[in-house]
């Protein structure tokens, strides 16, 4: 048995010469290559890039990895942390009265070692020259560093009184990496020692007290750390990355995350369809020559053997030749690409290695089984009568294997069920129709062939009807090479741009707070002589809800973690913070308050980026409405006609809701959860809030406003609009780059259709012409036909392509759809002019060969 193992091995490896000296295996193992290649560019590509987003966004956490805690952390997370070569920091956060100049101020104080920042920098400027701007790591021993509006409320202290202990001024905050997007919270902030804490006696048994620990090193020690550090977690202690801690670029993260995956998963699709469309012909191919060994005396199981391991060493040869050409192909990239890529844009990893490797063999072995399945049941009768064994069809169990490779294939990549579900349903949509349409062109041209007296015309439909089944295999190859093209496409321009056009010119990168009524013609005044529009100024007034309709609501107890200082930047500290946290549930049947007070506000102007989703907004003449944001509707299970109770001060206020907003938290304007009509909350005493767009080279005015209003707090977003645009313009140029490889990888699709019909029209072209066809007939006739082809795929391409767009807006990007009409134009022309010329340049060479020639070869 050994033996003949070995025999058969010898064989195949011989025949594998034989057919790669004639260029037989060309197909395939440009395919598998392919499939390799672009993989391996893709993966390294997308994957780098998105780790030099995720380095550099990690400067709004500080760190690249935190733990944090309502209780002291154990010691030994740190000593496990600095074992694996990781940098670690520690923080402490607190609220406390803040004494100096006789003035008194409460202050969120961040307690830091000299490590701090392990992420982005610190920037500090001087007491006597604000303009002068110096880089710092975390305040020395005696001295803490305040923000500007803190500095100047306390009378511009040289020391100030924290708890039982008297620090040195060294500096005014003007930029601070991981300081929290809490825009009603923010301004009144210090950054102290942590070899200072124990002498304030401000940390005590009961104290509100958040503990943080951070770290930052190398992506693998870092997930090996994660795996480590998550099980040993108490329900008192998160750990959080960049994608989690970053609020005010969370939403950009992991929308750049989602177009790198869906780009590449598109790249990896088309690749494993080249594969199965050249293995079909490599099947077509040696038909004749299975039929011969199994007439000499070759056993099915022989002729497995030989074939598959020939297979086997294809896929080795194309994976190694494809890793070596998608190194290549990645260092051309980044190299193309580096004035627009950031300098520090990582190393390239194994991990690419290992998915293109992974991709190359599970293609090159999973897809071929339905053709060869086909090609092992060919009888050696076929030797007499070469059309035996053309219908032998594949099995349902071998297409159902082909379809769940695929499927495993894009959750290998992508690692997201959300977008292989979107994939799964879009081949079900896509077989449907596909079908379906096969079955409409058949009936179409059986009556449209015989109503048809031009010749080439004529040709054409009734290939297209002779040939019904092949043309519902090709049309399936030719509208997943279309349909992917026209996603990658959309990707590129609709999305982008849609995402673009959320941070225009102009884009507000201040907020102003804390205005009072006295102050609220000064800053306009001042705001006017700068000659900055502001949108609207909003009047901030605090207050609870406590009741809905006749049901008092119960309120929950506050959270150990609230209001503390610390950095309240995850997805779901956020919820939590603005009241949409689902953790706390109804007991007997009575519904749970808020749990704090809300930042309330009026106005009749409808608020921009909030959407309308019930009723309607501030009805006319009518009293005391009430507009809510959906998330909060959601929680308290409200509806448009119920009256809310608000607590304000001592006073209890009531109002109808009339409608029920949907608000884009991402949008960097003032956003509410409660807005009133003029006459419900205008008597009582406000604070203002507004954002406003400001040059960098006029920032500063800020100083002179600040100086001219001290209680004023301004907060910077500047640092997270660059970063986001960075992202988008990073996402953009990595899906350009993906394009180019998926237009090459369909028209390899192409080709490898268009091949697999070249002996039926061999045949063809030697009938025609023995019967005294002209060539350039013929030449139009197959012109029509892949015309006719490409524009049905085309068609078919747009309707999924547009499915698809539909569902990833809604499941991936949260976007409102809009309609991609260019898809249904850009589809069939592109669809029909893309085979028709790569289906003529394909079969040209039928018409270079004379009729005497075509015989002999057929032969």
């Amino acid at each position: 048995m050994p033996n003949k193992f070995f025999t058969m091995l010898g064989l195949s490896l011989r025949l594998f010469r034989r057919e790669f000296g004639r260029g037989e295996l060309t197909i395939i193992a440009l395919s598998i290559i392919l499939a390799v290649s672009s993989v391996m560019a893709l993966s390294s590509i997308t994957n780098r890039i998105e780790q030099s987003i995720l380095l550099k966004s990690a400067e709004f956490l500080g760190a690249d990895r935190d733990l944090v805690s309502s209780r002291p952390i154990d010691t030994n997370y740190i000593d496990y942390a600095k074992q694996q070569n990781l940098q670690t920091d520690q923080h402490v956060y607190f609220q406390s009265m803040a004494f100096a100049n006789d003035k008194l101020n409460l202050a969120v104080i961040k307690a830091v070692t000299q490590s701090y920042p392990l992420r982005g920098t610190l920037l500090v400027a001087d007491l006597e020259d604000p303009l002068s701007v110096t880089e710092q790591n975390g305040p020395l021993p005696g001295t803490v560093i305040m923000s500007q509006r803190l500095y100047y409320m306390l009378d511009k202290p040289k020391e100030v009184e924290i708890g039982e202990a008297t620090l040195k001024v060294a500096g005014i905050i003007d930029s601070e990496p991981d300081a929290p997007f809490q825009v009603f919270s923010a301004g009144t902030r210090i950054i102290m020692s942590m070899e200072d804490v124990a002498a304030t006696n401000i940390v005590q048994p009961g104290s509100r007290i958040t503990y943080a620990y951070l770290y930052a090193g190398e992506e693998q020690a870092l997930k090996e750390f994660e795996s480590w550090i998550k099980p040993q977690l108490t329900k008192h202690e998160r750990f959080r990355g960049v994608k989690e801690g970053a609020s005010g670029i969370q939403r950009s993260l992991e929308r750049a995350e989602s177009f790198l995956m869906i780009a590449g998963v598109l790249g990896v699709i088309l690749a494993a369809t080249a594969v199965a469309v050249s293995a079909r012909l490599y099947s077509q191919r040696h038909l004749d020559s299975i039929a011969i060994m199994k007439t000499l005396g070759a056993s099915v199981s022989q002729v497995q053997v030989v074939y598959l391991c020939q297979l086997l060493v294809i896929a080795i040869v194309s994976v190694i030749g494809g890793l070596v050409l998608g190194g290549i192909m990645q260092w051309g990239a980044i190299t193309a690409l580096s004035e627009y890529l950031p300098n520090d844009i990582p190393a390239l990893g194994l991990e690419p290695f290992l998915v293109a490797t992974v991709t190359g063999f599970v293609c090159a072995l999973m897809f071929s089984i339905p053709s060869l399945l086909k090609l092992f049941r060919v009888p050696p009768l076929r030797v007499l009568r070469r059309t035996l064994g053309d219908g032998v069809t594949t099995s349902i169990m071998a297409q159902a294997i082909m379809a769940l490779t695929t499927i495993a294939l894009v959750w290998f990549y992508s690692q997201n069920w959300k977008l292989t579900a979107i994939v799964t349903g879009t081949g079900v949509l896509l077989s449907v129709l596909i079908v379906v349409t096969s079955r409409g062109i058949i009936s179409l041209t059986r009556g449209a062939a015989s109503r048809t007296n031009g010749g080439a015309l004529k040709l054409a439909l009734a290939s297209l009807k002779r040939r019904s089944k092949e043309n519902t295999s090709q049309i399936i190859g030719f509208t997943l090479a279309i349909m992917l093209m026209l996603v990658l496409y959309t990707l590129k321009n609709s999305l982008i741009e849609e995402w673009q056009e959320q941070l225009p010119d102009g884009t507000p990168n201040h907020f102003v707070v804390n205005i009072s009524e006295p102050e609220l013609p000064v800053v306009k005044g001042m705001f006017e002589k700068q000659g900055i529009t502001v949108e609207q100024f909003y009047p901030i007034i605090r207050g609870r809800i406590t009741q809905i309709n006749d049901e008092v609501l119960k309120q929950p107890k506050r959270g150990e973690d609230q209001e503390d200082g610390a950095k309240r930047k995850g997805k779901a500290e956020l919820n939590e913070e603005q009241g949409t946290s689902t953790d706390d549930q109804e007991q007997e049947g009575q519904r749970i308050g808020i749990g704090r007070e809300l930042n309330l506000t009026f106005t009749e102007t409808f608020p921009d980026n909030n959407e309308i989703i019930q009723g309607e907004w501030m009805v006319p003449n009518k009293a005391k409405q009430v507009s809510v944001e959906e998330g909060v509707a959601e929680r308290l299970k409200l509806k448009l006609g119920d009256t809310l109770y608000f607590v304000i001060g001592a006073q209890t206020v009531s109002a109808e809701v009339t409608s029920i907003r949907k608000v884009d938290w991402n949008s960097l304007q003032p956003n509410f959860f409660m807005i009133f009509s003029n006459d419900v909350i205008a008597d009582f005493p406000a604070t203002y809030i507004t954002s406003f767009y400001l040059p960098k080279e006029e920032k500063l005015w800020i100083n002179e406003l600040v100086t001219r209003i001290p209680t004023l707090s301004i907060i910077d977003v500047d640092a997270m609009l660059t970063q986001i645009k960075s992202t988008i313009n990073q996402v953009s140029i990595a899906i350009q780059f993906v394009l180019l490889i998926v237009v090459i990888a369909a028209t390899l699709v192409l080709l490898a259709q268009v091949q697999s019909s070249l002996d039926e029209r061999r045949k063809e072209t030697v009938i025609f012409r023995t019967i005294g066809a002209k060539g350039s007939m013929i030449r139009n006739a197959i012109t029509l036909e892949f015309l006719s082809l490409g524009a049905v795929a085309g068609f078919i391409a747009a309707l999924v392509a547009e499915s698809s767009l539909v569902a990833i807006q809604h499941f991936m990007f949260d976007m409102t759809w809009r309609p991609h009409w260019d898809l249904w134009l850009i589809g069939p022309l592109s669809g029909a002019m893309f085979v028709a010329i790569v289906g003529s340049i394909s079969t040209r060479s039928l018409m270079k060969i004379t009729p005497s020639e075509l015989i002999r070869q057929l032969a």
